[in-house]
């Protein structure tokens, strides 16, 4: 008797160890209507509902969904659990609204603009979120590479894609800090190798000797001066302000520019007076003499501009502006430079050249490549107490051999004396 009655007691502890859940197999069930498994899982907490979350799972069989429990379990723990039904497009939208715009400046945030309309939603926007992987995003680039001109010319540059990469990287780097998605898949991808680029190209001195004869015929041909020899940028020159200009040392300071940009709310374009490029972009640059002698004349006509405009004149301080003292449209600078080069008979040069010019020049007078790259606004230089006074010392021998140099090419006797 003792033994059948131990026998029942083994079989039911049995039965009640088949029907217990294995730890993670959460709440399993079977529908009677189709006879599938259903399980539920608890994936987090509800901190606006104050609810706890859950992950509802199907199969066809108790241990097929036990099995998807466990999984999910795992990723609960690890904190690698996502689950979003929102598409790459939706959340570059979200991105862009709630996190981009505070911080890109508004330059950058249109060109990201661009790239997300143009290369990656149509490409890869539909797709869900979560199901984005390494593979599919290499495909887009791959094909922006061979096939992403929207003139039908072929594939866009490296840097191009690098651009694509810049924006997808980021928006996912922020997926993955809200735990939208495990991982970046962008992470893994391979970029293209930057091949045949075309070189910037510096003028010769022939060719800048034709390039300055021209520019007293033009209205803005001081700014282009200051361009070739101070290494400004287009849209440092025209933000440029009287009181940029130290006279007696000899010095620009730069530290804003103008460009078109689009505005983030209104999406209409606009001039704007933005910061420099970068911080580093924000610098000191000792100049020849021959650029401040130029500004003097150049102010000499402003005046006379101000005077005959009379109340209609805008005093911005700006030095590079309209007759009436308003933002010079860049395009309408970039016209300008194209009838500079083009009556001076150059080939094959553009704006930016004027900076390659600038520092092929001081190459070839013997600055060392650091002080270009400080007189240029490639390297940061503080101009608080800690300024390095040595550098600054030699930024201005820098100045002095190009003033030199100007100096010889005005009166070929000197150098010959």
């Amino acid at each position: 008797m003792l033994d059948t009655k131990t026998s029942k007691e083994d079989k039911n502890e049995q039965k009640k160890k088949k029907k217990r859940r294995t730890k993670g197999e959460g709440t399993i069930y079977q529908r009677k209507q189709d006879g599938l498994f259903v399980g539920q899982a608890v994936v987090g907490y509800d901190s606006i509902t104050g609810k706890l979350k859950r992950k509802t799972v199907y199969g066809k069989s108790r241990s097929e969904v036990a099995t998807k429990l466990r999984k999910i379990g795992v990723l609960v723990e690890e904190g690698r659990f996502v689950e979003t039904n929102m598409t790459v497009e939706q959340w570059l939208e979200i991105w862009m609204k709630d996190y981009a715009i505070i911080t890109l400046r508004p330059r950058t945030y249109e060109s990201y603009d661009m790239f997300i309309r143009l290369h990656i939603n149509p490409y890869i926007g539909k797709v869900k979120l979560k199901d984005l992987t390494t593979n599919r995003i290499q495909k887009l680039y791959n094909y922006a590479s061979r096939s992403g001109r929207h003139d039908g010319k072929g594939g866009l540059a490296p840097r191009s894609v690098e651009r694509i990469h810049t924006v997808l990287h980021r928006a996912l780097e922020q997926a993955v800090a809200e735990r939208r998605i495990p991982f970046n898949p962008a992470h893994a991808t391979v970029l293209p190798i930057r091949q045949n680029q075309k070189e910037v190209r510096a003028l010769t001195r022939e060719e800048q000797d034709r390039f300055e004869a021209e520019l007293d015929n033009f209205r803005l041909g001081t700014a282009f001066y200051i361009g070739l020899y101070a290494g400004l940028r287009r849209g440092e020159v025209l933000g440029l302000k009287w009181s940029d200009i130290d006279f007696e040392k000899k010095t620009i300071s730069v530290e804003r520019a103008v460009l078109r940009v689009k505005d983030k709310e209104t999406q209409k374009s606009e001039l704007r007076i933005e910061p420099v490029k970068t911080k580093k972009s924000v610098r000191i640059v000792p100049a020849p003499d021959e650029v401040f002698i130029r500004l003097k004349e150049h102010k000499t006509r402003q005046a006379a501009e101000i005077l005959k405009a009379g109340p209609m004149y805008q005093k911005n301080d700006l030095i590079f502006c309209t007759t009436l003292g308003t933002m010079i449209e860049p395009r309408n600078y970039n016209r300008d430079f194209s009838k500079i080069i083009k009556n001076a008979g150059i080939d094959n040069f553009n704006l930016h050249g004027l900076r390659h010019t600038y520092t092929t020049r001081l190459s070839e007078l013997g600055i060392d490549p650091k002080i270009r790259q400080e007189l240029l606004g490639h390297t940061q230089v503080k101009t608080t107490e800690g300024y390095n006074h040595v550098l600054w010392d030699i930024m201005v021998i820098a100045a002095s051999r190009l003033n030199d140099y100007v100096q010889e090419r005005k009166n070929p006797s000197i150098k010959e004396g």
